[in-house]
């Protein structure tokens, strides 16, 4: 396994240079999806993961996506091991690489990820809300510091801003919208009336169906084991809802296969899609297998008139950098810097805090000394009177340090 160094930078902040935060993992910048998919863990073995780490009294963020499984960090521990771990457990060898970024520049890869920089479709809009959940798991497990909650926040607040303030924004794309447009571009960028079979009912799947419904496809078959779910989506779509039982009657039909399901192994297998064409002389059965792990039998390939791709085979085919302006990337990069800039002052304020707390700890301890020195002096005083004496003395401490206190705030 080779560590993949990251490139030193100058950024126009510097709290974040020597903050305590780190990140490691793996992509499809580095490994195929048929490595990335053995990292994949289950909701419960999340559970199990965050729990361990945080009896040690470590700190820890999964994020698992079709592109990468990277996990976040913050103390004096290394958790890099963690990835060989897993690897070794469950049988992998694994060749790939292993990036690794600290400090400052794990927190611009966070903002990078986050705004779907580094996604195999430029600016996909999925990776938001996948890194909204991560969070949101990681810090009901109790395994996020003040600071990682700060960084987390404002990658968050980045992705945001570049949907809401940049043209990737406007014209926003995800693994889903990118599988329909290479399908479509298979018949001339149209798919009209031909069948399509969608697997699955949750993000993914429901990004299939709503570019399928923009490109005017009328004959959507939407199947799903949970049929309530399924009749919603459907609903909203144009999309007919079936059960899992009438999946082999629809592939006998169908032109367009999508598979989006969480499942952690294969729900279709190649025996089934080699039934479902074996009564066509001509026309293939066009397969997208947009999940990690991997929901299609990789035997399937071999099959004459079945055509399948998964997540590398879009990420080689759709140039995600095609026709994107570079004004669009400037403007994110923007974006990024001027948010990087605001987490960097609040954690200013978080270095700051202490010090803050323990000036005014010693203020209020003098103006105590001094109000007990200036009443010692003053025996025949009404217990009025030596009430007015002691405020005066607090609020005179209290006029000096709050010029300062706000100095320091606004440094």
């Amino acid at each position: 396994m080779r560590i993949v160094p990251p490139q030193p930078a100058l950024y126009p902040w510097d709290v974040t240079r020597e903050i305590s935060f780190h990140v490691v993992g793996v992509s499809h910048h580095t490994v195929a999806v048929g490595v990335r998919e053995q990292f994949a863990l289950t909701r419960a073995e999340l559970g199990e993961l965050l729990a361990h780490e945080r009896a040690a009294g470590r700190t820890a963020l999964l994020l698992f996506t079709c592109n990468r499984c990277e996990l976040y960090w913050s103390g004096p521990h290394d958790s890099e091991s963690w990835f060989c771990d897993l690897a070794r457990a469950r049988g992998v060898t694994f060749t790939g690489e292993l990036t690794r970024f600290d400090g400052a520049e794990a927190v611009r890869h966070l903002f990078t990820v986050t705004a779907g920089l580094d996604s195999q479709i430029l600016g996909e809009t999925e990776i938001l809300g996948q890194v909204r959940r991560a969070f949101d798991a990681a810090r009901a497990a109790g395994t996020t510091t003040r600071d990682m909650d700060a960084i987390f926040s404002a990658a968050l607040a980045a992705g945001r801003r570049v949907r809401h303030e940049t043209l990737l924004g406007r014209h926003p794309s995800s693994v889903s919208s990118a599988a329909v447009e290479l399908a479509a571009s298979t018949w001339a960028g149209r798919i009209g009336d031909r069948p399509a079979v969608v697997l699955g009912a949750g993000e993914a799947a429901e990004g299939v169906l709503r570019a399928l419904h923009l490109h005017g496809a009328s004959r959507v078959a939407l199947v799903n084991r949970h049929p309530g779910r399924a009749a919603v989506l459907a609903t909203a779509w144009g999309a007919t809802p079936h059960g899992w039982e009438a999946l082999p009657a629809l592939l006998e039909e169908a032109a367009l296969l999508f598979v989006a399901t969480a499942a952690s192994r294969p729900v279709v297998s190649a025996g089934e899609l080699a039934a479902a064409v074996a009564g066509r002389n001509d026309g293939e059965l066009l397969t997208m297998d947009l999940a990690v792990p991997r929901n299609v039998q990789p035997e399937a390939r071999s099959l004459p008139r079945v055509r399948l791709l998964d997540l590398d085979d879009l990420q080689r085919l759709c140039c995600p950098a095609a026709g994107t302006p570079a004004v669009a990337l400037d403007d994110a990069e923007r974006v990024l810097d001027e948010e990087l800039v605001r987490l960097d002052q609040r954690l200013r304020g978080h270095r700051e805090a202490p010090r803050l707390a323990e000036l005014h700890r010693l203020g209020a301890q003098v103006a105590e000394q001094e109000a007990a020195r200036a009443l010692s002096q003053l025996a025949d005083l009404s217990e009025a009177e030596r009430l007015v004496v002691k405020e005066m003395a607090d609020r005179l401490v209290r006029r000096v340090l709050y010029p300062v206190s706000r100095s320091l705030r606004e440094e």
